[in-house]
């Protein structure tokens, strides 16, 4: 009798519990996917909109298309823009729609402040800095309603998750918390964005080059056009600025067409270390042709020009003015014509040409 009655409760447990699995693993695929197309989205924008910019939330999940704007805190939580984003209309285990909310620095619209991997996300869930979260609500508990006409957050989410600050709560389900959240921390937004940062700037270096047969030098780390043949900045684009000379008929002109307004304009320029050789900044004809040493990266002896991008601070005063602010290998930032392959901190180092 024990194992007819052990087999039964097998025969009635048993599926509740594929039910259970089946929608944590709707609800776990869900908020992955979210993820992944707004991580997509921040770093495919157009040249004419600014790297690392994030759809607001949407005001109606069937419409799935993001708000014309979101200036309010309010407005930063909605329902994740799915139509937007490019995705299927998304749902929990549960058949609740996702939710997502946007840190104000990274909202489309209005645009605020600067935008580079520098910029600090504005949530904090489980003692980490968040950039934009999803947010899976669960079946309705019995003091929410799913129905009502106009959006109002504590329908969806519970405790911290509802009352409207920047603090957000990821636990273990209870009687009245069945909240599931995935977040965007810095540490992985930026590193695709950086390298799209990276490319755009290697392209214009090598334009350069091919224009005028040497490589512009470096501006200071200080906010001024002085040049420092040590490694610095990527010299901003302006006419006058002695870094950038001409040559067989260039100028500064030629240097600005190509750049994306975001680039300079979101100081994208003050987190890339950029260090030439001096053979390569002046020219009797050839391309570094001129006197000096190349640079050295491990035991390649042969490199023109490098970028080393800086990853987001790890304890660095940023923006730096120092080389020693904005690198983390003792070896790439002592100033001199050696440089490593970084090996501490989330330094990544690109050599623009052998």
């Amino acid at each position: 009798m024990l194992g007819v009655a052990a087999a039964s409760a097998i025969v009635v447990v048993g599926p509740t519990g594929n039910a259970q699995l089946a929608a944590a693993e709707k609800t776990a695929s869900a908020l992955a996917t979210a993820r992944e197309a707004l991580m997509a989205y921040a770093v495919s924008v157009p040249d004419t909109a600014r790297l690392g910019d994030l759809p607001c939330p949407a005001t109606s999940y069937s419409n799935g298309q993001t708000a014309t704007s979101c200036d309010t805190p309010a407005s930063r939580m909605g329902y994740l823009p799915w139509k937007t984003l490019g995705l299927p209309e998304l749902r929990d285990g549960s058949g609740s729609p996702l939710l997502y909310a946007v840190s104000s620095g990274f909202k489309y619209n209005t645009r605020t402040g600067i935008l580079n991997s520098d910029t600090a996300g504005e949530f904090t869930i489980s003692g980490e800095n968040a950039i934009a979260v999803v947010f899976a609500p669960g079946p309705a508990l019995p003091t929410q309603d799913r129905n009502a006409a106009t959006f109002n957050v504590t329908n969806f989410l519970e405790l911290d998750n509802a009352n409207g600050d920047p603090v957000f709560t990821s636990s273990l389900e209870t009687d009245n918390f069945n909240d599931r959240l995935l977040w965007i921390t810095p540490r992985a937004f930026f590193p695709a964005l950086e390298m799209r940062a990276m490319r755009v700037a290697q392209e214009r270096l090598n334009h350069y080059v091919s224009v005028t047969n040497r490589y512009p030098r470096s501006n200071r780390y200080l906010n001024d056009f002085s040049c420092w043949d040590n490694g610095g900045r990527l010299p901003y684009p302006v006419s006058g600025n002695p870094c950038l000379p001409g040559g067989n008929g260039a100028t500064a002109a030629q240097w600005t067409m190509a750049w994306p307004g975001w680039f300079f304009s979101n100081y994208w320029d003050y987190v890339i270390h950029y260090a030439v050789s001096t053979r390569c900044i002046t020219t009797s004809g050839g391309v570094c042709d001129g006197s000096g040493s190349l640079l050295t990266v491990d035991s390649q002896n042969n490199v023109r020009a490098l970028m080393i991008r800086q990853g987001i601070p790890n304890g660095q005063t940023r923006p730096c003015s120092l080389v020693s602010q904005c690198l983390d290998d003792p070896e790439n930032r002592n100033s001199d014509t050696i440089y490593v392959t970084p090996s501490l901190g989330n330094d990544r180092l690109t050599i623009v040409a052998p």
